[in-house]
Formats: C-alpha cells, structure tokens, sequence
C-alpha cells in the first residue's frame, strides 16, 4: 500500500472554473496513478469519501460531499469604526473639537440624547461589539439607555468615576448600509460622552 498526498481542485460545475484547492491522502493501491485510477480517485472525492483539507486549513470531514462554496472562507471584511460624540446628533454641550478625551453632555434623562449614524455596516450580523466610552463628574452611579435603530431601549449603568473614564461594551445586532445607535439618560448621576466604537471581525 502506497499513501500519498493529492492535490484536489474543487471546480463549479457550470463552467470548470476552479473555487478552491484541497489535498486529500490517495491509496495509490486503490486508485492507480493512471486514467482509470485518476477518474476513480476524482469520484470518489466527490462522492465525499475523503478527509479534505483546504488551502485556509478548514477541514471537510470524510462523508461530506465538497461544498461549492469554501469552507471557512471569509463572507464578510472585518468592521470597525469610532464615532466621536461630537460628530453625532443630539443635545448637550462640547468641551472641545471631536477628539479622544473631549466629551458632551451631560445626558440625565431621555430628552438628553446622542443619535450616531454607523456607515457601511457590511452584513446582517448579531456579533457586533458596541464600546460606550463615558465620563461621569459625580462618585453616585446612574442609568442610561441605548437604542439601535429605534426598537425598544435597553438599559446599562454609568459607573460614578468622579471625572474618571469609563467603558460599557454591549453585542449587537446591525443590518447592512447605515444604522443608528443612540445614547440617552435615564437617571441617577449625568454623564458625558466620549466616542462609541463598533467592531467586527471577518467571517
């Protein structure tokens, strides 16, 4: 018996072209390195009869006919975008130009609001990361709301940091083109906001 490895061109069926590559263990004792051997081989690969591994090192496991898209490709760019809070919508006063450490506000119930507009979402997604950065002046704590895409508010609490920074990351659900996230005041302590970033990984 004679094992070796195989190089395997998965190949759409409409028109030959090749969608990925893959290489599989042969039996050259099964399947000779001649023309009968090599059709058997090829049948027998699309049949799923053979442990594949794709070029990106996805595995398609033994009874699994190839798929004719690839596994473990990537379907989607990788997201990522910060908003300061001086470039969104809404009330409250600047410290300074749209900047990392210039925050607006305050923002104590909902009639205080940021609206932010995220551009370029690229896909229909539930894992999408929201970091609310924030400053609070007052050591009490407080609540906020966040909204996406006006559905129904969702509550977090505003540590009281006494003019310290803080984060609050949230996962989310975002559709394609531009969605919007807004920020408002519930109760307790105001706050001050700093930028919102939204990220996602490929896949």
């Amino acid at each position: 018996m004679a094992l070796g490895t195989q190089l395997i061109r998965i190949r759409r069926t409409s028109d030959g072209q090749v969608i990925y590559l893959a290489t599989a263990l042969r039996n050259t004792a099964d399947y000779p390195l001649n023309s009968a051997g090599q059709a058997a081989f090829e049948a027998a690969v699309g049949a799923g009869s053979f442990t594949l591994t794709v070029d990106n090192g996805a595995i398609i496991p033994a009874g699994t006919i190839p798929p004719l898209i690839k596994p473990g490709a990537v379907t989607s760019p990788a997201f990522s975008q910060k908003i300061q809070a001086e470039d969104a919508a809404g009330t409250g006063t600047s410290s300074g130009p749209a900047a990392d450490n210039n925050v607006r506000g305050p923002y104590a119930t909902s009639s205080d609001y940021l609206v932010y507009t995220v551009t370029g979402i690229p896909t229909t997604a539930s894992n999408y990361t929201l970091i609310v950065r924030y400053q609070s002046v007052a050591q009490a704590s407080g609540i906020a709301s966040l909204i996406i895409n006006g559905a129904a508010p969702i509550d977090f609490p505003i540590e009281g940091t006494d003019g310290g920074m803080r984060t609050y990351t949230a996962t989310i659900s975002l559709t394609p083109g531009n969605n919007t996230i807004r920020i408002q005041g519930k109760s307790g302590s105001p706050f001050f906001q700093d930028y919102i970033l939204v990220t996602r990984p490929a896949g």
